[in-house]
């Protein structure tokens, strides 16, 4: 009797354990940054500039590797430079830059198709700058 009951307890825990460690189809495993690359047009704002926010601006972001961007402003005469990030798709959600990356942040809102991007100063004469817009 004190067989079949154990029997029985161990079988209940295996099929729990089993059923626990299924595999959940819903969760997306995408890592591709692909969604970040491309032009976006938006407002940019200057720290301490002259003319703190301009409007219908533009950044172009492409793809260095599969897991770095690279991020240019369109306006070649604000002087601004282009910055380089590690970035992480995050289960098509967002992709981001680590919030300690050197020389600024990079969010991509994958749904919204929207981007924040904020460039701090890496080297003497540089601004910090932030860029926010939409996909095109």
């Amino acid at each position: 009797m004190k067989t079949k009951w154990i029997s029985a307890v161990l079988l209940a825990f295996v099929a729990f354990a089993s059923a626990g460690c299924s595999k959940n189809d819903d969760v997306s495993s995408n890592t591709s940054i692909d969604a970040a690359v491309g032009t976006f047009r938006g407002s940019l704002e200057i720290v301490g500039g002259p003319n703190n926010t301009l409007y219908d601006k533009t950044i172009v972001v492409s793809k260095v590797s599969d897991s770095r961007i690279k991020v240019v402003v369109g306006d070649a005469s604000l002087n601004l430079p282009d910055r380089e990030f590690n970035v992480t798709n995050n289960m098509d959600i967002s992709i981001t830059s680590a919030s300690i990356s050197t020389g600024g942040t990079f969010l991509y809102d994958v749904k919204e198709k929207s981007v924040v991007y904020q460039a701090e100063p890496t080297a003497a004469g540089e601004v910090l700058f932030t860029f926010k817009g939409d996909k095109q």
